[in-house]
């Protein structure tokens, strides 16, 4: 008997899109069935109509239904009911799912008072030490600018299941993760019960799920399980997936280019706290210089001490005079959406840095057509320019965000975790587009979570460990 029904499937916008065409398929209980598709496949979609967040206004048909309830009879206070008691959800970006003005504390325990619950004592620091938290309790009080991206994942990982749903829905929850932790903690939510994962990582998704569907145009184009999708693949968006997943090209090795950026016993700390322990790096032109290690161990800090956005509580920095102009240094943020700007159109924040002081002036026209030329590079060629970044999903703001990055013609990008959000397609034109910039002579500072992503673009790798530090987070953070 499944847990989880969805049959025919469609959900159509008030403007007239229908991102999901009759997609169907089933849950059984304790089982974990992936969703795997490209971007704009229609894949958050359906997770946001499965917890009843797809608007009053959107039209949903065919058949939703969880242990013989009917989801799509539900009221706004029956939805309110049912989401986190019966339905838990783990979203993409742990940034934004909590108030960043409350500890983080807040943001576990509002699952139980979000009920007119009371947290159980210690429940909170019991759960996060068991996702690998170190000093849970002391670290709960703190602001969510004070965890990484993964450690604050595993904050939202660790509230999903405070009431232990039947069913948890979750999107991307391991973008944020190193691979060891983003298995363990697939693993620990496989545990507790069913999980509908969401996911663009079919590597990874081969490795932890039951059964995958492959979702293609909003439809359901494929289902089985890993095996059975690796030994005959049926249909050809699952072969593109698998190919895409395949090693990715690696340049020559640039031999000695000319130093960039050197650092020596950089560290840093956050109120007498080490975030960053004592590391020494060396940047030089057109190289790309991978950075790896576990969540909180201080990748995103190094990063900020390297753009120049946080001094160095100890440490020497030397800059060539080629990265000391303007919009030399151009960041891509793990947190894509906050990086731009919410009000703009995407083309005007691709095009911010054509209006750098030491730029001659040019049209609105000029900068809109190049703005365009860059999407179009990065694969955004159909969206619309004038959308605000709200209307994007998280992946294609990290493509704006990277097109942004290349219209400057830097001299340095700065990278943290660029393929966190992106489906395997796109991850590997993200690798082609950072390898092509670098044969351009410019560096490539790249943190990524992906070992095998950084092994086979990288010239070199830097490994840091140990837990602390901040992330990167957005532009403003």
């Amino acid at each position: 008997m499944s847990l989880l029904t969805c049959e025919a499937l469609t959900v159509s916008y008030p403007g007239g899109g229908t991102p999901v065409r009759g997609a169907s398929f089933a849950v059984a209980p304790g089982e974990c069935f992936a969703l795997v598709g490209c971007s704009g496949s229609g894949k958050s979609t359906i997770a946001r109509a499965l917890l009843g967040l797809h608007g009053a206004e959107t039209r949903l048909c065919g058949g939703l239904r969880l242990g013989g309830r009917d989801l799509l009879t539900l009221d706004a206070a029956g939805w309110r009911q049912l989401r986190g008691r019966e339905i838990g959800y783990v979203g993409q970006n742990p940034w934004s799912a909590c108030d960043p003005l409350r500890p983080v504390r807040d943001h576990v325990d509002s699952a139980w008072r979000a009920h007119g619950l009371s947290p159980p004592p210690g429940a909170a620091e019991a759960r996060l030490t068991a996702l690998g938290i170190p000093e849970a309790a002391a670290r709960l009080p703190l602001a969510p600018h004070a965890w990484s991206g993964g450690m604050l994942q595993r904050a939202s990982i660790a509230a999903a299941h405070a009431l232990a749903p039947r069913l948890v829905v979750a999107d991307e929850p391991t973008s944020a993760l190193d691979a060891d932790r983003a298995e363990a903690v697939l693993a620990a939510l496989k545990g507790q019960g069913a999980v509908l994962l969401i996911s663009h990582d079919i590597a990874l998704v081969m490795r932890m799920a039951d059964r995958i569907g492959i979702l293609h145009e909003g439809r359901i184009v494929e289902t089985g399980t890993p095996e059975e999708l690796r030994r005959a693949p049926a249909h050809d968006e699952t072969r593109r997936l698998l190919g895409a997943a395949a090693p990715l090209p690696k340049g020559a090795a640039p031999g000695r280019p000319p130093l960039l950026f050197r650092g020596e016993g950089l560290a840093r700390d956050y109120a007498g706290a080490p975030a960053l322990p004592e590391t020494d790096l060396q940047i030089g032109a057109g190289e790309i210089v991978g950075i790896k290690g576990p969540s909180g161990c201080g990748k995103s800090t190094l990063l900020r001490l390297v753009m120049g956005l946080e001094p160095p509580t100890r440490g020497r920095i030397e800059r060539a005079p080629a990265l000391q102009r303007p919009a030399a240094i151009m960041p891509v943020f793990q947190d894509p959406v906050s990086s731009l700007v919410p009000h703009w159109p995407i083309w005007r924040s691709v095009a911010e840095p054509l209006v750098a002081g030491h730029r001659a002036r040019t049209s609105r026209r000029a900068r809109r057509a190049a703005a365009l030329a860059a999407l179009a590079e990065v694969g955004l060629g159909e969206i619309d320019p004038e959308a605000r970044p709200g209307e994007l999903s998280v992946g294609q703001c990290q493509r704006c965000s990277l097109s942004r990055a290349l219209v400057a013609e830097p001299a340095l990008i700065v990278a943290d975790e660029p393929s966190s959000a992106l489906d395997s397609l796109a991850t590997a034109g993200v690798a082609r587009l950072l390898r092509q910039a670098a044969d351009r002579g410019t560096a490539v500072l790249l943190v990524s979570h992906d070992g095998a992503f950084l092994e086979r673009l990288a010239d070199r790798i830097v490994a840091l460990g140990g837990e602390g530090g901040a992330g990167l987070g957005g532009a403003g953070r």
